[in-house]
């Protein structure tokens, strides 16, 4: 079992926080009120804004403290395509990796997405971990260390976007039939409609956020 350690476990609050939006898009985070929040000084509080600016979740202005990140409709384009061509390379590079036992793999984290989606109570950010093994699986397949930690840059970023698209019943509909599609493709070794899944399903989902979410030009 993985040992966090305090800055870590700070860093994940604060991310937590972030993505469900109890910290709301450009909302300022204060030293003094995290101290007192998780009880801990300000050296952890200090190193994990450090960590969460470079996951893109909070801009540091100078001489004015730090501010969760908003996101206008060209930075969320930005994101989605930069994910998008992630995605596909990751597959190009990991499809001759995809032997039936990590195939299983990718099933069955469709298959939690699947029994989230299927809860009377919709487990949103069960649904996002299962998604995000996904993808990360088929990023380690593809053995690119940079294509890695690019991907890893740009995570979070998107599960703040998704956090609040996939409580849409439309969009989870539409996201667990894309990954269904490519496990699909997968098992019958259709490797072009595989690259084709992993790219156009981004892309819907970026068409989907930019119609139905308030957002900035």
């Amino acid at each position: 079992m993985e040992v966090l350690s305090v800055v870590d476990l700070v860093r994940k609050n604060i991310r937590n926080s972030i993505i469900t939006g109890e910290f709301e898009p450009g909302m300022q985070l204060k030293e003094e009120e995290l101290c007192k929040k998780y009880g801990i000084s300000r050296p952890p509080i200090r190193e994990a804004f450090k960590m969460l600016e470079a996951d893109g979740l909070v801009i540091r202005k100078p001489r004015r403290g730090v501010y969760v990140s908003e996101f206008n409709e060209k930075d969320i384009w930005e994101i989605y395509t930069l994910v998008a061509a992630l995605y596909r390379m990751g597959a190009i590079l990991a499809i001759d990796a995809m032997n039936e036992k990590n195939v299983k793999k990718l099933s069955s984290f469709v298959d939690q997405m699947s029994k989230c989606a299927a809860s009377k109570q919709f487990k949103l950010k069960k649904y996002q971990k299962a998604h995000r093994e996904f993808h990360e699986f088929i990023i380690v397949l593809s053995g690119n260390e940079r294509l890695k930690s690019l991907e890893a840059n740009l995570r979070y970023q998107i599960s703040l976007i998704n956090y609040k698209s996939l409580q849409n019943a439309e969009h989870v509909k539409a996201s667990l039939q894309y990954h269904q599609e490519i496990i699909e493709a997968l098992e019958n070794q259709e490797k072009e409609k595989t690259l084709a899944l992993m790219e156009e399903h981004v892309m819907y989902a970026l068409s989907f956020v930019l119609k139905t979410l308030p957002i900035t030009k």
